[in-house]
C-alpha cells in the first residue's frame, strides 16, 4: 500500500460510489446463478440490510471483514478524503480511501465497484474460503458453479476479435488478437479456479490455406503450438501469434512442401511453378531446384526472382545465358549462303532481326552505305515490320520497289532451314 494526496476527481468518484452503495447495498450481494444447498451470501444478506441503521453502521465500522468494509465505504459519503491509498493490480493503480481495520483489498474492491475486474478484490477471500465461483459483469456479480452465458458474451464483446487466438472454454469459443495478454486480462473478471484446466488454446489457421489435395497433409502435425508462455501471461496475444507462426513455418521448412504467402501447395511442384509464373529463361533452373531440394520452400509472395535469389542465382545471368543459346539455335537453323553480294546483304539483315529483333535489323541497315537497290531491299524489311519512324529516309521509287519485295522479306524472317534458303533465292531473283 502507498499513499498520495487525493485529487478532487478521486475524492468525488469515491464519494459517488459510496453514495450508490448506501442507496442500494443489496447490489453487493451476487446474483444466484444456480441451486446450491447452502449459500454464503444468504448469511450476510440480513446484515447488509441492517446497514441503514446508523447504530449498526457505526458498530460495524469498528470491526473487520466484508460487512465492516461496506460500512466504512458508506461512511465515506459524508467524510473528506484528503489522502488516498493505492495498490498495484497488473499495470493499474487502484485508488481507495484507507479506513478502519479491514483489509485493503476489501476497501479497494468496494470503492471501485464501477470496475468489474477490480470489484472482485473485495470478494476473492470469501470465494476461496467458501469454494464458490464468481463472475463479474458491468452492473452485477453472478455466483455460479458454471460460467454464465451472459458473462461469456460480455468478455467476448470486450476482448474478442474477428481472428487470432482461439480460446475454447468448454463449448464456447472466442477469438482474441490484442496488444496485451487477453487470457490474463479475462481472468481478472472472475474467480473460477478450474479455468486454466478447462480452456484449450489454439492458433486460428488463417495463414496457411490449402491449395492442393495431398494424400496426407504435411501441415497437420506442424500446426501445434507451445502455449506455456502465453498461459503464464508473459507475452501478449500478438506476440504469441507472431512467435507461433514463426515456429510453425520453421517446422514446415523441414518438410518437402511448397508455400507462397498463406497458400500451401503441398508437394505439387507444377502448381507451385504456375503460381510464381517464371520467365522462360528461369523455368529449367527452378524445376531443378524443386526437384533437388529436400526441405520446404517458403516464399512471402509469388516471385520467381525471389526464389532464385534465395538460392543465390541471378535471373539476369540466366536471361543472358538463355538468349545466347536461343541465338545459337537460330544460327544453327539457318543454311550457309554462297558469297553473293545481294544474297549476303539480305541474309545479314534477316539474321540480325532473328538474333536481335528490330533494333538489330536497324543497326545492320545503318552500318553500311547503300545503293538504290539495297535501299529498296532494306525498305522491304522496314515495311514488313511496320517501322514507320524510318520511312522518311527513302525515296518514292525505293519505297515502291521495297513494298513489292516486302512479301519476300516477311516470309524470310519467319523461315528456317532449307525453306529459308529457298525463299532467299527467290528474294534475290526478284531483286534482279
Amino acid at each position: 500500500m502507498h499513499l498520495r494526496i487525493a485529487t478532487k476527481q478521486m475524492e468525488e468518484r469515491i464519494k459517488r460510489i459510496a453514495k450508490e452503495i448506501k442507496e442500494n447495498p443489496a447490489k453487493l450481494i451476487p446474483e444466484c446463478g444456480g441451486k446450491c444447498s447452502k449459500c454464503y451470501f444468504r448469511k450476510i444478506k440480513d446484515k447488509i440490510e441492517k446497514i441503514d441503521d446508523e447504530k449498526f453502521l457505526k458498530k460495524m465500522c469498528k470491526k473487520k471483514g466484508f460487512i465492516s468494509a461496506i460500512a466504512l465505504t458508506i461512511m465515506l459519503n459524508e467524510q473528506k478524503i484528503p489522502y488516498v491509498a493505492f495498490i498495484k493490480a497488473g499495470n493499474e493503480n487502484i485508488y481507495y480511501a484507507k479506513r478502519g481495520k479491514v483489509k485493503d483489498e476489501l476497501l479497494a474492491g468496494l470503492q471501485n465497484w464501477d470496475k468489474p475486474n477490480v470489484r472482485l478484490l473485495a470478494y476473492e477471500e470469501i470465494a476461496k474460503k467458501n469454494k464458490i465461483y464468481l463472475f463479474s459483469l458491468p452492473d452485477r456479480l453472478i455466483c455460479s458453479k458454471e460460467m454464465p452465458d451472459e458473462f461469456f458474451d460480455f468478455i467476448s464483446k470486450k476482448f474478442g476479435c474477428d481472428r487470432g487466438i482461439l480460446i475454447k472454454w468448454k463449448e464456447k469459443i472466442m477469438k482474441v488478437c490484442n496488444d496485451f495478454n487477453s487470457l490474463k486480462k479475462i481472468s481478472e473478471y472472475f474467480y473460477y479456479p478450474p479455468f486454466e484446466n478447462e480452456i484449450e488454446i489454439e492458433l486460428e489457421n488463417d495463414f496457411i490455406n490449402c491449395k492442393n489435395e495431398c494424400k496426407e497433409c504435411y501441415m497437420k502435425d506442424e500446426l501445434k503450438i507451445d502455449d506455456r508462455k502465453y498461459r503464464e501471461g508473459e507475452i501478449s496475444d500478438k506476440e504469441f501469434i507472431d512467435i507461433s507462426k514463426r515456429e510453425i513455418l520453421s517446422r514446415i521448412e523441414d518438410k518437402k512442401v511448397f508455400v507462397i504467402g498463406d497458400e500451401c501447395y503441398g508437394d505439387n511442384a507444377q502448381a507451385f511453378i504456375e503460381k510464381i509464373d517464371p520467365k522462360e529463361w528461369e523455368k529449367s533452373e527452378i524445376e531443378r531446384i524443386l526437384k533437388e531440394e529436400k526441405r520446404g520452400i517458403i516464399l512471402s509472395s509469388p516471385s520467381s526472382a525471389k526464389l532464385l535469389e534465395k538460392y543465390g542465382i541471378s535471373t539476369k545471368d540466366l536471361k543472358e545465358k538463355y538468349e545466347r543459346k536461343e541465338k545459337e539455335k537460330i544460327i544453327k537453323g539457318l543454311p550457309e549462303i554462297e558469297a553473293k553480294e545481294i544474297a549476303n546483304f539480305i541474309d545479314n539483315i534477316a539474321r540480325a532481326y532473328k538474333l536481335y529483333g528490330k533494333e538489330g535489323l536497324l543497326r545492320e541497315i545503318k552500318a553500311r552505305k547503300m545503293n538504290v537497290k539495297e535501299k529498296a531491299i532494306s525498305y522491304a524489311f522496314i515495311f514488313s515490320l511496320d517501322i514507320k519512324s524510318e520511312e522518311w529516309k527513302y525515296s518514292r521509287m525505293e519505297k515502291d520497289f521495297g513494298i513489292h519485295l516486302s512479301s519476300y522479306a516477311k516470309r524470310l524472317i519467319d523461315a528456317e532451314g532449307e525453306n529459308y534458303k529457298k525463299i532467299l533465292e527467290e528474294f534475290v531473283r526478284e531483286v534482279g
